[in-house]
């Protein structure tokens, strides 16, 4: 978990950089999120899908909540069941949370246009509604179909990404700047990696293991920026989409390259 970066005066940094915070459980709540993901695991795809549906769901509510809070409203039913849907969807198949995303856009501007007083464009009002739900949803859909191809590459990935989170938050709440998570975190993942590597866990062997270690390293730390753009500020209590952050852009690169991979 993380927190909106104050410890520069960029405007542009200060918008989308953030820095760990000790405040709240949120060691406590990784710990637990960790667990509760390794039990979905041992469970199977099925159980990681509807987990990582109801985390996009409520992710995608929660910045809809922002946007209103911020005197931006756009259509927070629409964006949590949507959201949900094309998760729960991928469990079943990847055309078929394809499909739910389209039809997912078009509800986002039907809903728009029959708001109840609404005092903007109706691109405006739809575009926000689908900025809180597309990103978090294709994040699900990735890490199930990720599962449906290899429970162990799911496993793996979770380990590589929850290595990332944990030093990025045991330094990054001490550092003096932005920088210094990210990298322990970045540490953190080739510490991993080297012991996949060694051992050839998962589907991996020695080569791939690498290559899919330095994706989580190169892609994890891109994750809360884009989560702050998705939010109408930095400081927007969006919990959910922060733990979801991580896995935005790396569990959709993950799914297409494991997909080849596996072939």
């Amino acid at each position: 978990m993380t927190a909106p970066a104050s410890r520069t005066s960029s405007p542009t940094v200060h918008r989308y950089a953030y820095v760990p915070v000790v405040d709240g459980p949120h060691g406590r709540l990784g710990v637990l999120w960790f667990l509760v993901a390794i039990g979905a695991a041992f469970l199977g795809e099925v159980a990681v899908g509807v987990l990582f549906a109801a985390l996009a769901s409520v992710a995608a509510l929660q910045t809809s909540v922002a946007w209103r809070q911020a005197g931006f409203p756009d259509d927070r039913i629409v964006a949590g069941a949507i959201a949900l849907l094309v998760g729960l969807l991928a469990v079943v198949g990847t055309a078929l949370a394809g499909a739910a995303i389209v039809l997912g856009a078009v509800v986002s501007v039907v809903a728009a246009v029959v708001a109840p007083g609404r005092r903007e464009a109706v691109t405006a009002r739809a575009g926000r509604t689908i900025r809180t739900w597309l990103v978090p949803a294709v994040a699900a859909v990735a890490v199930t179909a990720i599962a449906r191809l290899d429970i162990g590459a799911f496993v793996i990935l979770l380990v590589l990404v929850s290595g990332y989170e944990v030093g990025d938050y045991l330094v990054g709440t001490g550092a003096n700047g932005i920088v210094e998570g990210p990298i322990a975190g970045i540490a953190a993942v080739f510490v991993l990696t080297f012991t996949e590597a060694v051992f050839q866990l998962g589907p991996f062997d020695s080569r791939a293991a690498w290559v899919y270690g330095g994706l989580v390293a190169a892609l994890a730390p891109l994750g809360a920026p884009l989560a702050s753009a998705l939010a109408p500020s930095a400081s927007a209590k969006v919990p959910f989409l922060r733990r979801l952050d991580a896995w935005l852009l790396v569990a959709p690169v993950w799914c297409i390259l494991l997909w080849d991979y596996l072939s």
